[in-house]
């Protein structure tokens, strides 16, 4: 009798932690990127009833295990820029600023602190590669976005889509104007004159409102019987300098492409074609300094910051961990988890490459718990707690009858 009671009693204890998880599974059944966690049994061991039979007596039961379902979450979309979901395999990194201690985690319910970093709800800063100004990937560091102004950037190269009437007599001019930016970020105009000279052939002539014009500032443009640019060869670059405050400037007209060859072709910028001369369009690689004005994050994970200059730079590439056993992971609260021996070292790598999902951003995961399975669990976990119960009170009634005999 006493063996039945704790037989009964190994039933009580291990249906009421399965009542306990799943009860944690239908509290988080909302929370973002949760998963649910399945119990495992496994007999107790057994005494043997004879040596030569091989009858055992079962002594019970207990929790083997209790395990996590790791697959994905539903994906819904939000209005927030900086929440992020992973549409795949990884976690995000996230880093303690307190202890230093590294976590990783599903939930990309994201936001800026007053600092500028991109943390999660707990104030973990989330990890990424800083990218420079040649767009090379730095080390891993926090995610911190600066709201200074950004420096102007001054311009090396510009272009222009431009027509010369090839009815224009001798001596007729043409004036195409363009704003480029000096190191300091002030505005500059520069015209380039074309003057027609002589059949198919044009004369320009660089001027800027400021500063002193030099190298390639003029030079003669020709023309073949097609109405495409025949003459020159690399692209000309001219100078200004004596700019107040500024560093002197080199610019290059794009106007021709190199070939394979080594030599150079128009590239179909400039033509003259039997219409009135015209200025279709015209850019340049410059701007003035701005301040940040809104940040993105692609299905790449790149963070772009976009200025009020009209740069759009791109900061940092956000950075995905993943691991060759996730049921090695160590939970932690907060939706966070660390590694451990037998989770295995975290690979990082970049969002949508190799093993690691992409990123959906405005996006949040879901907890995958479903409900109905839960309560469907709950049933069965009820029914057995109550059987082990109903086992208890019969082998007490035998026991309670037998002492008083």
């Amino acid at each position: 009798m006493m063996q039945s009671l704790s037989t009964a009693v190994t039933g009580l204890s291990a249906y009421s932690q399965e009542i306990s998880v799943i009860s944690n599974n239908v509290a988080n059944s909302e929370t973002n990127a949760y998963k649910s966690s399945t119990v495992s049994f496994s007999d107790v061991l057994s005494q043997s009833l004879s040596q030569s039979s091989g009858t055992s007596l079962g002594a019970g039961v207990s929790v083997s295990d209790v395990g996590e379902s790791w697959t994905q979450g539903s994906i819904t979309s939000t209005e927030n820029t900086t929440d992020l979901a992973i549409n795949g395999s990884g976690f995000f990194v996230v880093a303690d600023p307190a202890t230093g201690a590294t976590y990783y985690t599903r939930n990309g319910e994201f936001s800026f602190d007053d600092s500028g970093s991109l943390v999660n709800a707990s104030g973990y800063e989330v990890q990424g590669y800083e990218i420079d100004d040649d767009g090379n990937l730095g080390t891993l560091t926090d995610i911190t976005v600066s709201y200074d102004a950004s420096p102007a950037n001054a311009t090396t190269e510009i272009t222009t889509s431009v027509n010369l009437d090839a009815e224009a007599e001798a001596g007729d001019t043409y004036e195409s104007p363009l704003t480029i930016y000096d190191s300091l970020g002030n505005e500059h105009s520069v015209t380039i004159t074309y003057t027609k000279t002589d059949t198919n052939e044009w004369a320009y002539s660089i001027t800027c409102d400021d500063g002193t014009v030099g190298g390639d500032s003029t030079g003669t443009l020709t023309f073949n019987e097609s109405g495409a640019l025949s003459s020159g060869s690399d692209d000309p670059t001219f100078t200004i300098a004596d700019l107040t405050g500024a560093d002197d400037m080199t610019i290059a007209w794009d106007i021709a492409d190199e070939t394979s060859s080594g030599t150079y072709a128009t590239n179909g910028s400039l033509t003259q074609y039997s219409l009135d001369s015209a200025l279709y369009d015209s850019s340049q690689d410059g701007y003035a300094s701005g301040e940040l004005s809104s940040i993105s994050i692609n299905s790449s994970g790149l963070v772009t910051g976009t200025y009020t200059n009209g740069a759009v730079v791109d900061l940092f590439q956000v950075t995905l961990a993943d691991f060759n056993n996730y049921d090695g992971l160590v939970q932690v609260s907060g939706s966070l988890y660390s590694g451990s021996n037998s989770s295995g070292e975290a690979i990082l790598g970049i969002p949508g490459t190799s093993r690691f999902g992409s990123i959906a951003s405005e996006s949040l995961e879901g907890s995958n718990v479903d409900l109905s399975t839960e309560l469907a669990s709950l049933i069965t976990a009820q029914r057995a707690y109550q059987a082990c119960s109903k086992v208890f009170t019969a082998s007490d009634e035998i026991l309670e009858t037998l002492i008083r005999m």
